[in-house]
């Protein structure tokens, strides 16, 4: 696929001014009063058991209880999605695109003729202790053809109240974004390599400044708002549930990593 070696020279140029912005963004949303965001876990390899690749960060977010349970609703994790998407275009600085048509999103580059990813239409799961948003993968540019209409993007998120120590309720939300059995165009030999330091590398930063925004809980309203009018503040579960995942068995690629600010070649 001749276009996927040309992005990813592009992101590659691209990623350091993207990280700049983002330190300096993160830097402003930790001024929050009273919050507080733990180092993020980033797990990345490859599946030994399909050769799809995963990727997964997770980091954890303290905030006082009732300011949980103002956004703890079906519509804010609809919101939470859009608010993902939305984070997309401005990390990439304007030049990935999410656009919407009746069959689902798809990750363009500049222009919806340069579908970089395609997501079908989202499924969730709803609680009062958990949170999940899931977009199964479609077809893009960067998707192999083993891998059309596989694998999956997905957002969880977990509660945890009474974390506080001073005597103020305060809670802990865990959230975590994944994308398992994803298999890329880039996907062997050298090309694997150029995926790993520009693609994978790309998306976990992406998924780093994303939970860190969520300090401001500003969550942006969702493009399609199923739930605003049908589920709006009444604690129910959506109709739809995701599907049960499968097992993961860790390569020596796959060893957890903690990150703090972003560092190393990138920086």
């Amino acid at each position: 696929m001749p276009f996927a070696p040309l992005i990813a020279v592009v992101m590659m140029v691209t990623l350091p001014l993207a990280l700049r912005i983002m330190r300096a963004r993160l830097k402003a949303q930790e001024r929050h009063d009273r919050i507080r965001i733990g180092a993020l876990v980033n797990h990345t390899g490859l599946d030994t058991g399909t050769g799809s690749v995963y990727s997964i960060q997770t980091a954890s977010i303290t905030t006082p209880t009732e300011r949980l349970d103002e956004i703890w609703t079906t519509e804010h994790l609809e919101r939470l999605a859009r608010s993902y998407w939305l984070y997309m275009e401005k990390f990439s600085l304007g030049l990935v695109r999410v656009h919407y048509d009746a069959r689902g999103r798809y990750v363009c580059f500049l222009s919806k003729r340069l579908p970089l990813l395609g997501f079908k239409e989202p499924e969730y799961e709803f609680g009062e202790r958990l949170g999940v948003v899931r977009w199964p993968i479609d077809r893009g540019l960067l998707i192999s053809r083993k891998g059309r209409g596989r694998g999956y993007l997905e957002i969880e998120v977990h509660r945890r109240d009474g974390v506080g120590e001073d005597g103020d309720p305060m809670s802990r939300a865990y959230v975590e974004l994944e994308v398992s059995g994803f298999y890329p165009t880039m996907s062997s030999g050298i090309a694997y390599w150029i995926y790993k330091q520009t693609q994978s590398r790309y998306h976990v930063l992406l998924a780093y400044g994303f939970i860190r925004s969520l300090a401001s809980a500003d969550l942006a309203p969702s493009k399609i708002g199923r739930f605003a009018r049908v589920f709006q503040g009444s604690g129910e579960a959506p109709p739809e549930k995701i599907p049960q995942t499968g097992t993961r068995e860790l390569s020596d690629e796959g060893d957890p990593e903690v990150l703090g600010e972003p560092r190393g070649p990138l920086g």
